[in-house]
């Protein structure tokens, strides 16, 4: 069963990173970074991989990401995978998505769980230069590899405002909720809250 699973967690990925290179088609290489704070929450992530040729705000490519929270308990949540996102349109008409999907290790108290992970945000015009998203991450116990009879998934949702100050530089602010779902639907809240970041592409 544990092998169908990294089967088909696999391909996730390799889709994952065709969509994406597809995403920024026409590209050049690139790194990322991105930054984020608030009370008991840090965040940060590292990427390489392609940007737009022609600048506009986009990256491809493998991302790894650690966030840490410090609710009740101090909660470690590390991402290796590969990110793709795009903001298309200029002005008040700028959309886009970002999505990310890999593999994650969580360890909040007693509870640790390894395994695939997925997340999706759509970002729609709010501003000039200004969008705002929706979300958010699903960690389920069925893709993971090393079961816990209790949890069910690890849902995250986060809902917030991003400004670019320039093609491949943006500041966003959101608010998020992680929590640990259990197998009768009863929520185990590991952090929420406000935060702040910056995202870079260069």
């Amino acid at each position: 069963m544990k092998k169908i699973i990294s089967v088909v967690g696999l391909s996730l990925c390799a889709n994952a990173a065709v969509a994406a290179t597809e995403t920024v088609e026409n590209n050049v290489s690139t790194l990322l970074f991105e930054a984020s704070a608030g009370a008991d929450y840090s965040q940060f992530g590292l990427g390489i991989g392609i940007k737009p040729e022609n600048n506009r705000s986009g990256f491809g490519g493998l991302y790894y990401e650690q966030v840490e929270l410090k609710h009740r308990f101090e909660t470690d949540i590390k991402t290796l995978g590969f990110r793709g996102f795009s903001v298309e349109g200029v002005g008040e008409e700028a959309r886009g998505a970002d999505i990310t999907m890999g593999l994650s290790k969580t360890v909040s108290g007693d509870y640790k769980r390894t395994g695939f992970s997925a997340r999706g945000l759509l970002h729609m015009p709010l501003f000039v230069n200004t969008t705002w998203f929706v979300g958010g991450d699903v960690r389920p116990t069925f893709l993971s590899f090393d079961w816990d009879n209790d949890a069910l998934t690890e849902l995250a949702l986060q809902i917030g405002v991003d400004t670019r100050l320039a093609k491949n530089i943006g500041l966003y602010a959101k608010y998020y909720h992680e929590s640990l779902i259990l197998d009768d639907f009863e929520e185990h809240r590991l952090g929420s809250g406000f935060v702040a970041g910056i995202n870079v592409v260069w």
